[in-house]
């Protein structure tokens, strides 16, 4: 699945060679104990970021013991399947917070940073900004037909009722953006909305069939372009901040 979304195979690639970029770089300061320290401390979380991102992308199916549910099939499986892995992801997505907090020795906000004229490089980034491009030309298509946009807006305003605070917010920003079908959300808008399906899934009961409002056809849709942004912008982000070891 991943291998087939634009720019994956490279950032990974890449994500995986640095592992091993750190793993020589702790060896040649062996001798430097506070160098060494600060070296292992980032290994620690990059290694926890690299664990929980192989997990994520390597579930490819999720099989069911018949005696409790019947398998699922086609895109209701997919459906299944993609939200399991989108959770995964931003898992691996919040320890990519440590991972900069320990690199950068300063934290930054979960979802609204990526914006932020502080962090352009990552937002002007190649891989991002295509990746922001293609999920804002797939919503547009996807949602500009009217009862597809209705369902969603009926989605996020029931995903609004268990948000608070920043995200609250910012959810009610996007709610008036598709409502006027603009679909050029930014980086922040479509994290906020990944953070939102996630916790939906994860602390909410959601699941392929619940809420009935918004039915795994459209869930499924929506997940699938949701999870290959998440999935090249992890890796995009995480090794741009690799390059401030």
């Amino acid at each position: 699945m991943e291998n087939n979304y634009e720019n994956f195979l490279q950032e990974y690639n890449l994500f995986q060679a640095n592992r091993e970029i750190l793993r020589n770089r702790i060896f040649d300061n062996f001798e430097n104990e506070i160098e060494l320290e600060r070296l292992q401390r980032i290994f620690y979380e990059y290694q926890n970021l690299d664990v929980k991102i192989r997990l994520a992308f390597g579930i490819r199916e999720i099989r069911l013991n018949n005696f409790f549910v019947s398998d699922k099939e086609n895109d209701l499986k997919l459906c299944h399947l993609l939200y399991y892995k989108l959770a995964d992801l931003w898992f691996a997505y919040e320890t990519y917070i440590k991972f900069y907090t320990e690199t950068v020795g300063a934290s930054k906000n979960k979802i609204e940073w990526i914006d932020s004229i502080i962090h352009l490089n990552y937002a002007q980034s190649i891989e991002i900004s295509h990746s922001l491009e293609l999920i804002q030309e797939k919503l547009s298509e996807i949602y500009s037909i009217q009862a597809k946009r209705e369902l969603l807006i009926e989605y996020l305003n029931y995903s609004l009722e268990n948000s608070i605070h920043g995200q609250r917010r910012r959810l009610i920003e996007i709610i008036e953006k598709v409502e006027n079908s603009q679909f050029n959300l930014t980086n922040n808008e479509i994290l906020t909305i990944i953070y939102a399906v996630r916790n939906n899934f994860v602390h909410n009961g959601e699941t392929t069939v619940v809420p009935e409002i918004f039915g795994y056809q459209n869930k499924v849709e929506l997940l699938k372009i949701l999870y290959p942004y998440l999935a090249v912008f992890t890796l995009k982000i995480s090794n741009l901040t690799f390059a401030r070891v």
